[in-house]
């Protein structure tokens, strides 16, 4: 008589951002060929499986718009996105208190990790923070670096990210040493987030800020897109929901949370910022749209917002 063989056990996915294993399958996003899960507990979402190498997305053609996949370089039009960079630095600093007194106004300390060329972090430097930035790519850092040095700007950028940090600056990146830490659009990239953000709460002086732009899949404008959505991209790994990313950070051990929609500087902010794409006259019906969705962000529907855009600032 034939036995009866054992049903092998299927190993639970794991959410990367509440660690539960509550966990299916969502979605298959055949424009780009990978599977989104979806986590019960905290209603984030996630590629499963993680592209082996992440990090490869991030080459020269990524920064260079030469992949399919890629970054706006922002190097060209940096007068104009600094209004948008200057507006945010405002909002950190009145997030800090104003005159930065538990930190010391002359050396304050502002990291933006996923620096990118280093806009961010030059646009620190000028409004008084030392400044660094953190990237993947070698291929930024030195470019960004060299636009520093022309600009005569002291903004320090570095290669590695909040789980390889790099080697021969520990006194900069020392722990409780940073007033602020930006991931501007960054942390969906993230493959182990806990410990990433760990890190950057590790990193922080009691009292400073963690701001973190991504989009919150909670918002109505990624539950009506579903697989459809823009947001799902090759290089973005996790997709959070506003309320599974306060759970995370209250779990590290942030406290005093300031949600923004859509983001934390004015509409005037960005108009001075797209006034740098408006060539001809048909272009400036990207203001309109661009007010009409400033404005949509500000509304809710049975308490959830109908865009996705987002920000959160996270005190330690």
């Amino acid at each position: 008589m034939k036995k009866k063989g054992r049903t092998k056990a299927v190993p639970k996915t794991t959410c990367p951002v509440c660690a539960s294993t509550e966990t299916a399958f969502k979605y298959r996003i055949a424009r780009h060929g990978f599977d989104v899960f979806a986590c019960a507990a905290c209603k984030s979402e996630f590629q499963h499986p993680f592209p082996k190498n992440a990090d490869a997305f991030y080459d020269e053609g990524y920064y260079t718009g030469a992949a399919a996949f890629n970054y706006q370089d922002e190097r060209k039009k940096e007068y104009y996105h600094a209004f948008v960079h200057r507006a945010r630095l405002k909002s950190i600093r009145r997030f800090l208190n104003s005159d930065l007194s538990a930190f010391g106004i002359a050396g304050a300390k502002f990291l933006d990790v996923g620096c990118a060329f280093g806009a961010l972090a030059r646009a620190a430097a000028t409004a008084r923070f030392e400044a660094y930035g953190l990237d993947v790519s070698a291929y930024a850092v030195r470019e960004g670096n060299k636009a520093s040095e022309i600009a005569g700007n002291p903004a320090r950028l570095f290669q590695g990210d909040l789980t390889h940090l790099p080697r021969g600056q520990k006194k900069i990146f020392a722990p409780e040493n940073f007033a602020a830490i930006t991931l501007i659009e960054v942390a969906e990239h993230l493959q182990t987030p806990r410990v990433d953000l760990a890190t950057a709460f590790d990193l922080l002086k009691p009292g400073g800020v963690l701001v973190i732009q991504t989009a919150n899949f909670e918002g109505l404008q990624a539950v009506a897109g579903g697989s459809e959505y823009h947001y799902y991209l090759p290089g973005h790994l996790i997709y959070y929901t506003a309320t599974g990313l306060k759970r995370m950070l209250s779990e590290i051990g942030f406290r005093e949370f300031q949600d923004f929609y859509p983001v934390d500087f004015s509409l005037w902010a960005k108009w001075r910022k797209a006034w740098g794409d408006i060539h001809r006259i048909g272009d400036i019906t990207r203001l309109w749209k661009m007010s009409l969705y400033h404005v949509k962000s500000k509304l809710r529907r049975n308490g959830q917002p109908l865009t996705s855009s987002y920000v959160l600032y996270a005190r330690k």
